[in-house]
Order: C-alpha cells, then structure tokens, then sequence
C-alpha cells in the first residue's frame, strides 16, 4: 500500500527538480558536482574534541552543517536525512538461543525528520535515536528493512533507494541529505579515502588514520553552489573545533573492532 504513495511522490517531485537543473530552465546544470573537505589529523581531532565538548559526535556536526548549509545557501529546508546505517555488525538474539541472528544485508537507510528548528543539539538526538532504534529495531529500522526488501530492486549499495518504488520517506532527489558516515578507520599503509553520492545533497565522510576526508556533492545545484555549500559547511564545522581544549590535547579515537 506504501509503493503507489512513495512512487507517486518521488517521481513528480524528481522529475521537477530534474527539469529546473537544466540551464534551458534557468538551472546551473543537471549532472554531478562534487567537492572535496580534508582536514588533517589536527584539525580532525579538534573537530571530534569540539562536538564533544558540547555533547555531539562527528556525526551529528556534519547532519547539523549540512542542514545549515542548506538553510542559509540554497534557501531550502531539507525534509529528511537518509541516515546510511550498516546493521551488519548488528545483532539479534533469539529468545533461548545461545546463538545469534545476523541481519542477512548490510546497508539500510533509517530516516531522520528535520524539524524548523535544527540546532546541533537535536542533530546529536536524532544521532542517537537512530542508534537506539536499530538496536531495538524499532519502527524506524523496521520500516527501511520493509522498504528495500519490497522494492524492485533489494539489494546491493544506495542504488535500491533511488527508485521511485522505494517504500520509505527517502526521495533522494528532493529536498534529502544523503548522508554516509563510515567512522574511523586505521590503515597501516599511506590512504586517501574519497567517495560521493551526489543526489539532492550527499555527504560521505570518513575519518582514515587520524584524518577526516569528505567528499559532498549534487545533481542539481552546479559547480559554484556546491563549492558555497561545502565552503559554509567547513566554517560551521570550524566553529565547531573552537570548543576543542586549547592545550592541544584532543585525540581521534582508534578504530574498535566489535566482537562477534
């Protein structure tokens, strides 16, 4: 019963931002721009001790730039944040069972709504809702797990949420930040990490051998406004670092492998 109502809706509002993108509609152009965001292992770990400093993650400040970004750049709100969450480390115990169930797919797509007002605070509560929800598969979990598993296509990386039958508050071409976080990772050879999924907006980041590496990007918006968009993102992030502890002493945690 969700398809018909998704699919309707995604399409109208996809092929409306589509037809403007175009220079002929008095767009900046239809196709992907992307830009790039490092910081180094200084300024990465003064980003993670200043969101800490006001009881945030690295997470919720980039949900909170982004959506700023949006706010005070292209002068639109975004909807909702496709929250790109793995539940493969995840699991579920089976009452009386001295095993345990593994979800049998790795990428998902919790929503988070985005209220009027979006201050870091309630960027850091979402965060932390969605954690909590994919623990308890909650009704958010639940409902991205419905929506691949009934979609046409119900497998593999991002691509099953761009189709319009996908059963869930995603629409990645309106008015959606597509955001992937994938965490600290330490690598024992020399790494540069960059990726993108540029929809309405995407944000991928990642924090590789103490330095965190971001990649963000359009389909609509062009070149310039991405790159005013990615510029307004890292001053927002900056005033983020200024909370860090001035005696130089913020770290990035290592990466902790979980146990199975």
């Amino acid at each position: 019963m969700r398809i018909p109502w998704y699919a309707g809706k995604a399409m109208l509002f996809t092929f409306w931002n589509m037809l403007r993108a175009f220079k002929i509609f008095g767009g900046n152009g239809f196709g992907p721009r992307i830009e790039v965001m490092n910081f180094s292992k200084e300024d990465s770990a003064r980003l993670y001790a200043g969101a800490k400093a006001q009881g945030a993650s690295p997470f919720s400040a980039m949900t909170y730039a982004s959506v700023k970004a949006c706010d005070e750049i292209l002068k639109q709100r975004p909807q909702v944040i496709c929250q790109q969450a793995s539940l493969q480390t995840e699991h579920y115990p089976v009452p009386d069972s001295t095993t345990r169930d593994l979800v049998g797919d790795w990428l998902f797509g919790p929503v988070q709504y985005v209220p009027k007002t979006y201050t870091l605070a309630d960027a850091e509560a979402a965060y932390q809702e969605m954690k909590k929800d994919i623990v308890e598969i909650g009704p958010m979990t639940q409902k991205t797990i419905w929506a691949k598993a009934y979609g046409i296509l119900n497998n593999g990386a991002a691509m099953f949420e761009a189709l319009p039958t996908y059963a869930d508050d995603t629409h990645i071409m309106d008015r959606c930040i597509f955001m992937n976080n994938y965490g600290v990772r330490d690598s024992t050879v020399p790494l540069v990490w960059h990726w993108n999924a540029p929809m309405w907006w995407g944000v991928n980041t990642i924090n590789v051998n103490g330095k965190t590496t971001t990649m963000v990007g359009s389909m609509l918006w062009g070149q310039e406004v991405v790159a005013a968009m990615r510029d307004h993102m890292e001053g927002t992030l900056r005033e983020i670092m200024a909370h860090a502890p001035a005696d130089g002493s913020a770290k990035v945690p290592t990466y902790g492998k979980k146990e199975v």
